[in-house]
Order: C-alpha cells, then structure tokens, then sequence
C-alpha cells in the first residue's frame, strides 16, 4: 500500500472502500472516479504571549527599561570571610559580575532558570549544587533533541518506494494497485506483489515496455488517444480507461486483448454490443453471425428445408422457391426487423446497385459487400468499399498487425511488434 504520512488527507472510495491521495482523482483499487474531500477551515493560531524574564530578588531593574527586554544585573560583592549566602562558602576574593558563564543571569535557552557553577572532582561540599533543582520552564525554553534511532530500526528503514509508471500519464503508482489515481487507466498487474523485505532490500525494478497498442480513429480518418498493450492479458472496456469511458456501447468489461508469442487474440467478453473485426479477404460465415456494413447490423441465418415432426406429420408453408438463407436488419436487443431472402450463387449488398440496397446509409458504399453460396458454404466478401466489412468476433479471433477493430461506437487499429 501506498505509505502516507501521518495527518495527510484521504479519500475513501465509495465504491469498493479504499483509501486514496486527496491529490488523485480515480480510485487506487477499482479505477471508480473520485472527488476530492472539502479541506477544512483553517483557524489562525493564538498570539504566543511574550515570554517574561524571571530575575534573581538581588537584581532590580533600571528605571526607564521595557518591560520585555532583559535588566541587566549589579556587581555584587561577597560577603564577609566566614559567611555563607545560599549555602555556598565565601571566601576573599575580588569583585566578580554574575554572568550566565559563572552560573548568574539568564541562562541562553532557557528563562528564568539560573545554571550552577561547575562542580569540581570528587567535592563533598553538602552545600554545593550537586542536586538538581526544579526550574520553571516554557515549551520553548530547551529544544528537544530527537531520539537516536536503534541501528536496527535504521537497517529495517525503507529506502525507497517502488512502483510503476503509468503508461499514459507518466505517473508513479505504487506496487498492488490496479489502477492509476491520476488518469484511473487499468495497470498491469502480472504478479503478487513482493514482500516487504524483499521490497527494501531490492533495487530499482525496470518498467515493462508496452508491445502494442490500440490507436482510436476518429471519423475524419486521424489518430486520438491509445491504450498499451503488454504481454498477456489486457482488459478493455468502459471502466478500463480514459480512451473507452465515454462510450455508453462498451460493457465494463468489454473484450480481452492477448499478446504473446503467437500474435494478438482478442476475445469478446460477453459483452452486449461485441467485437467487430474488418475483414480483408473472403470470409466463411455460420449461421446467426451478424455482419456489419455503415450503420446496419444485419444477422445471417440459413434456411434449412423443413423436417417432419416424429410422427411423421409434414410442416406446412409457402413453397420454397430456392431461398437458402436470410438477412434480418437487427435493430435492438432480440428484436429484428426487415428479412431479406437469400437466393441464387450471390447477392450482392449496396447504397446504389446490388439485390439488397440501403439508401439512406450514407457510410454504405454504391457496393459494398457480396454474399455468396459456392460447394455447400456461405462466405462474405468485401467489394471495394471505403469503409470496409466488419464481423462479429466469434469467441475470440487473431488479429494481425495493423487490423481495424469496431468496439461499441468507436473504430480502432491494433498495432504490436
């Protein structure tokens, strides 16, 4: 987990609970976006009450000194041989001024307390200083020192924090997390993360490169954003990312992008729109693939000749006149639209000429595409159109280098080494 120290502000996801960096706007955890906590009002400190010199009773202070700067003290003169004042032996000596070096005044740091002349060896005076007296103090009389740290606790000490780099805003996210706080793009996350000791004692780690990428084409034909691909598995999908949260036809999760060594598969996760690939040659299609050409979404079917129930009883219908299959326009979940029989060695599919045309899609070609029946098989072929077939991805599919991929309302290329 990421270290904080101690009072620094944080946000709890509402989503999944964890605590993130007030400065990060996505959710450490589950990419969920967040909202940065109010700060509180701050209230300004209290005037610190100016300190006061405390001074002996022999000192008196001279008229016309401010109150808060120090008095500076008499001579004094000791008294005669064979008295005591204060329990220290007198003797003849010449006039000494009491200076907080000889143990008079103020001593620096600290108010109000007077510092004892130095002991020599092995006295036994009982009226020396050797006793320590209570001196009143302030909280900023005498600095406090800060404790020595054990040498264990400073080998245990983490020197530094790991992480990895975000590849699509350059940040530092820390070991664990699967998501980026400042940009919530889905980090990959290969392995457990190490243990502690292995985790301080162990030197930088290199950042794994991205081998790939998905680049998102906007429809005037130039390059937006895109989203790296590592080796193994990288999720797509509406909270996986910037470059696919603003499309309400992704799923969640909406496909699987697997990089190895055998190329790019991309796998449909269930998702409720799937996964679209441009086909470049002829493709064989299976009945209940969905097709799309512009903006339709057409369903193959294959009309198998009607079969008698066990007892022998024949279905009834129209006469076949040589349909082998059927196209329906699907315009929403479970729910079709018009059909259009299938017949002959091919049809062929346009704005302007063909056997099935629609014209008001202006993204569907004069002609587009062409369905054909050859040795018992259906295949789909693009004729030349500008913006090409498109086939639903069935379980998972390998895609080449450079392949154009619809997901939801929104045209990509992948592109890896």
């Amino acid at each position: 987990m990421l270290p904080t120290l101690k009072g620094d502000p944080v946000i709890t996801c509402s989503r999944c609970g964890k605590e993130n960096q007030d400065h990060y706007k996505f959710c450490l955890g589950c990419g969920n976006e967040i909202k940065p906590a109010p700060k509180p009002a701050t209230r300004e400190p209290a005037p610190l009450e100016t300190a006061r010199t405390i001074l002996p009773p022999e000192a008196k202070p001279v008229s016309g000194s401010l109150g808060n700067e120090p008095t500076p003290l008499p001579t004094l003169s000791p008294p005669a041989a064979g008295k005591a004042k204060g329990g220290i032996p007198w003797n003849d000596s010449p006039k000494m001024p009491i200076t907080p070096s000889n143990g008079g005044g103020v001593a620096s740091g600290m108010l109000g307390a007077v510092t004892p002349p130095p002991l020599t060896p092995g006295s036994t005076d009982p009226g020396n200083w050797a006793a320590p007296r209570p001196m009143p103090t302030t909280p900023q009389a005498q600095p406090a020192s800060a404790p020595t740290p054990s040498p264990a606790v400073v080998a245990s000490a983490p020197a530094a924090v790991e992480g990895t780099v975000c590849p699509n805003c350059g940040r530092m996210v820390s070991p664990g997390f699967a998501f980026c706080g400042a940009c919530g793009t889905r980090m990959n996350v290969a392995a457990a993360a190490p243990s502690p000791r292995t985790m301080y004692m162990s030197g930088p780690t290199a950042t794994p490169v991205p081998r790939g990428r998905i680049v998102l084409i906007r429809p005037d034909g130039s390059e937006g954003g895109a989203h790296p691909l590592h080796d193994g598995e990288n999720l797509v999908g509406r909270s996986q990312g910037s470059l696919f949260e603003g499309d309400l036809y992704l799923s969640p999760r909406h496909a699987e992008f697997q990089l190895g060594p055998q190329g790019l598969v991309v796998k449909d996760l269930r998702s409720l729109n799937g996964v679209f690939a441009k086909i470049s040659g002829e493709e064989p299609l299976e009945s209940g693939d969905v097709i799309r050409i512009g903006q339709e979404l057409l369903r193959f079917e294959i009309i198998a000749p009607p079969t008698a129930l066990e007892d022998g009883t024949e279905v009834a219908g129209t006469p076949n006149p040589g349909f082998w299959g059927r196209l329906s326009v699907v315009v929403g979940r479970d729910v079709d639209g018009s059909a259009f029989p299938l017949f002959g060695d091919a049809i062929v599919m346009g704005r302007e000429r063909g056997d099935i045309l629609f014209p008001e899609d202006g993204y569907v070609s004069g002609t587009h595409a062409r369905i054909s029946l050859r040795d018992g098989r259906v295949y789909l072929a693009d004729v030349g159109s500008s913006n090409g077939t498109f086939l639903r991805v069935r379980g998972e599919r390998t895609l080449p280098s450079g392949s154009f991929i619809l997901m939801g309302q929104q045209l990509f290329r992948a592109e890896y080494k």
